[in-house]
């Protein structure tokens, strides 16, 4: 087992309770990160980790602990530092350890100037005792493709509740303390062992779920915070599959105007509508017998994932469309846009597991495969190449576990959002509902490019914030 694989496993034991230090006081001991983890940059000679000690069960304090892995590269000016800046990619389950080291490579790389930049892996992730349970031949076969869709559906919901039973039962205790809940409160004891008063946070997708919650409970905690691709405020699994779904028809309505615009070139109909029945006639027949061009299968949910793509290659979405239908040789392959073992298996590298408990802890009990149908059904004819929605599927099928909802809320402490016009993963929409329910200042960013405020022109809109506490409304360019 490789030292990074040891350090995830023993992150999972129980340790000896840790006095929390007074504020202004930290007995953190720091180590470079390249001497720490073997995978780390090896050109990064400013990142320091360590591990924070947290309660695995905040209801129990003295109860099992975890080892949280934590990151900092420090202000380069200490006279006019002002504190921290928490630091969270998102996910849930993608490790934030090597944020600090990734933002100084970015637009809001001038904030170490005045503020020390911390990562951490979130509980259950990565460095931070990170675990994975993928399905096994015990939770029973794929669904039968032969079978009827309603039938598919109702295999593959069954095979998710047994993989989610087995892989509960090696450590229920850890699963029902993966909540976003939870990873707030670990963030407060992050600051606890920094010794600082307050923290200021920057967030990105899910890290806006976990700024907005940390805010609700501990806002006289946070001294400025920055939420980028913005979760929806009222939270379900459906909720993500839909606004997603939502997202995508809106933006694929002006992508079909521009082909039928295009029709002499294309040749897919000189309508919207007719574009449409064209790439719906062609997404059923690849559904039904998909085709096989220089190695690459292509279904119709390749096609579908195309018609989702940015408009700076919708010549490229268009000559593979026609590729398809002629049988030419499309241009993309509709995966461009990434996006074994029994028992909880040690993984460095991320945490899918992590996620899907987190999705399912938040939402709570998941409706029975019934209902999942019939939201199935609906998300079919409402938005009837775009059905999958987020992609979330049956991810909670039977989850046994309590809810730990959000109990989101207005603060007193700046706040900025920050939304994307066209964007899918994050609709913008969402952005507004979460600036009605908890505040704050809402910045739109003309792009569809998940949380890309950081690597545009108006980064410097956050830069300010984080300096001044000014916010900012309006919009600004963006990357496309």
């Amino acid at each position: 087992m490789s030292k990074l694989l040891r350090a995830a496993a023993v992150a999972m034991l129980v340790v000896p309770l840790v006095t929390t230090p007074p504020a202004g006081a930290s007995t953190l001991d720091w180590k470079p990160c390249r001497q720490v983890h073997e995978h780390w940059y090896p050109d990064d000679d400013r990142s320091e980790c360590t591990t924070v000690t947290v309660p695995l069960d905040r209801s129990r304090p003295h109860g099992r602990k975890i080892d949280l892995a934590v990151s900092r590269i420090k202000a380069t000016d200490q006279k006019k530092r002002r504190g921290v800046l928490l630091l969270n990619p998102g996910g849930p389950g993608n490790q934030g350890v090597s944020l600090p080291y990734d933002l100084t490579k970015t637009k809001f790389a001038e904030l170490n100037t005045d503020h020390d930049l911390i990562g951490f892996d979130p509980r259950a992730v990565g460095f931070s005792g990170g675990v994975g349970c993928e399905a096994t031949p015990e939770d029973g076969p794929e669904p039968d493709p032969q079978a009827s869709p309603s039938e598919r559906f109702r295999q593959d919901y069954e095979r998710n509740a047994r993989t989610n039973a087995r892989c509960i039962g090696y450590d229920r205790e850890l699963l029902t303390n993966l909540s976003t809940r939870a990873v707030a409160d670990d963030m407060d004891d992050i600051r606890v062992a920094l010794g600082e008063r307050k923290i200021s946070y920057f967030g990105i997708s899910w890290g806006t779920a976990l700024g907005a919650v940390y805010r609700s409970h501990y806002d006289h905690r946070v001294d400025r915070m920055l939420l980028d691709s913005v979760m929806p405020a009222d939270f379900t699994v459906e909720t993500m599959n839909l606004g997603s779904a939502a997202a995508k028809q809106s933006n694929y309505e002006v992508l079909a105007g521009w082909l039928a615009e295009r029709d002499s070139a294309f040749h897919l109909g000189a309508t919207g509508q007719a574009v449409t029945k064209s790439i719906s006639d062609l997404a059923a027949q690849l559904d039904h017998a998909p085709v096989t061009v220089n190695g690459h299968r292509y279904t119709g949910s390749h096609l579908r994932s195309m018609l989702t793509y940015k408009r700076t290659v919708w010549q490229q979405v268009a000559e593979s469309i026609v590729a398809l239908r002629t049988g030419g040789v499309p241009p993309l392959t509709g995966d461009e846009p990434e996006n074994e073992g029994f028992g909880l298996t040690p993984v460095w590298y991320g945490g899918l597991l992590m996620q899907r408990a987190v999705l399912c802890n938040d939402q709570g009990k998941a409706p029975n495969v019934d209902e999942a149908w019939r939201q199935v059904q609906y998300r079919q004819e409402k938005y009837p190449l775009f059905p999958t929605g987020a992609g979330y599927g049956n991810w909670c099928a039977g989850w046994p576990l309590p809810a730990t909802p959000w109990h989101l809320k207005h603060g007193s402490s700046p706040l900025q959002l920050a939304g994307h016009r066209y964007e899918t993963v994050t609709p913008h929409v969402w952005a507004e509902q979460m600036q009605r329910k908890i505040g704050g200042a809402l910045l739109t960013v003309d792009d569809s490019t998940h949380g890309s405020l950081w690597l545009v022109d108006c980064a410097d809109k956050a830069v300010r914030f984080f300096r001044t506490g000014q916010t900012f409304s309006g919009s600004c360019p963006g990357t496309s």
